[in-house]
């Protein structure tokens, strides 16, 4: 009798143990969701890893391009999004109805790089201006093919081949298209307009994310495409050098967008979207001799008032992400934010509130 009674005492006792976590003082994981763009995603599935390690909290991040993000923060189907473009006036009366104002935080800052896949030239540099680039994306008859006198002139010694190029881009919408179609309508004069989901002409290829349009143009001789900086080292592919707006050649590396910022951040933006928030700046044909003009800041986009079971664990992931996150950022071909925009930044999380 008294085994059987130890044998029922341990029975019972198992899902006590079970359900403990080992009774040497685990707890389950809190969790919190995110979404949207495709650009910040290796930074944030790192920041997730080490955060869980950190403070036991997970951070649910589904990529699936800015436009994603804003509607899924706007549905409140998602704690915060992510998008590289700031948000439109038409975005902001949509959220406000949903839940008042919001609050853009600048996560990390990259670089978009233009990649190509020509094998003919294969080991040796590309160099393009925007005007070049501007008209490989609107079908100009004049560039249309690798060997076009323009793209030529531009490479003196580079035995280009005589092929058409294949123009790729995003499907979707995407911030990394907004960064790079608002660079494009600086140098072409406007003939692009910028937008998250630029109207390409006919015969550009739409890709979804920037590993859709990375994997392409890797696996399809004779394109060329923009992505995320670390989807190109990713992927090994080329990425061409560009003439800045101070007429040096540069290229897409985090030392660049770093001095890009640093011009940007000197004065508060006068053009929407940016003119409609603290804290976003557009880093695209920045002056400087060092700026890589294909640059731009990926936001977290968030209500100002958020629920009080979830949003003191949302802001402080926030806070850590744009502080310690950081020293994470450069070893992924990001630039960390600068120390002057870090401090504002801590200064918008605080004012966040919960109800």
């Amino acid at each position: 009798m008294p085994r059987f009674l130890a044998f029922a005492a341990l029975v019972f006792a198992l899902p006590f143990f079970a359900g403990c976590g080992g009774c040497g003082g685990g707890r389950s994981a809190q969790r919190i969701s995110g979404g949207g763009a495709t650009f910040v995603n290796p930074l944030m599935q790192k920041w997730s890893g080490e955060y869980k390690t950190a403070k036991n909290v997970e951070i649910d991040y589904v990529s699936k391009g800015s436009g994603y993000g804003v509607e899924q923060m706007t549905a409140k189907t998602k704690d915060f999004g992510c998008s590289d473009a700031p948000m439109t006036k038409e975005q902001l009366a949509a959220a406000k109805e949903k839940g008042g104002d919001v609050v853009h935080i600048p996560l990390t800052m990259g670089a978009v790089a233009v990649v190509y896949n020509v094998p003919e030239i294969s080991g040796k540099e590309l160099k393009l201006t925007g005007d070049v680039l501007a008209d490989i994306y609107l079908r100009d008859p004049s560039v249309r093919k690798w060997n076009a006198k323009r793209i030529a002139d531009l490479n003196p010694g580079v035995a280009l081949p005589d092929k058409d190029i294949v123009v790729v881009a995003r499907a979707e919408k995407s911030g990394t298209s907004n960064i790079f179609s608002e660079y494009l309508s600086k140098v072409s004069g406007g003939k692009l307009k910028a937008s998250t989901k630029p109207d390409w002409v006919q015969g550009v290829v739409g890709q979804e994310g920037n590993d859709g349009v990375a994997g392409f143009v890797k696996g399809n001789a004779g394109t060329i495409g923009y992505v995320e900086l670390l989807f190109a080292r990713k992927n090994e592919l080329a990425a061409a050098k560009l003439k800045n707006k101070a007429g040096e050649w540069v290229s897409a590396d985090a030392d660049g967008v770093t001095a890009a910022a640093a011009e940007a951040i000197k004065a508060k933006p006068e053009k929407e979207p940016y003119s409609l928030h603290d804290l976003t700046y557009s880093l695209t044909d920045a002056a400087g001799a060092k700026s890589y003009p294909i640059s731009g800041i990926s936001y977290a986009i968030l209500f100002a008032k958020l629920p009080k079971e979830t949003g003191p664990t949302i802001v402080e992931f926030l806070k850590w992400a744009t502080t310690d996150g950081q020293k994470f950022s450069k070893e992924m071909d990001y630039a960390p934010l600068p120390e002057e925009l870090g401090k504002k930044i801590q200064e918008k999380l605080g004012q966040v509130t919960f109800e």
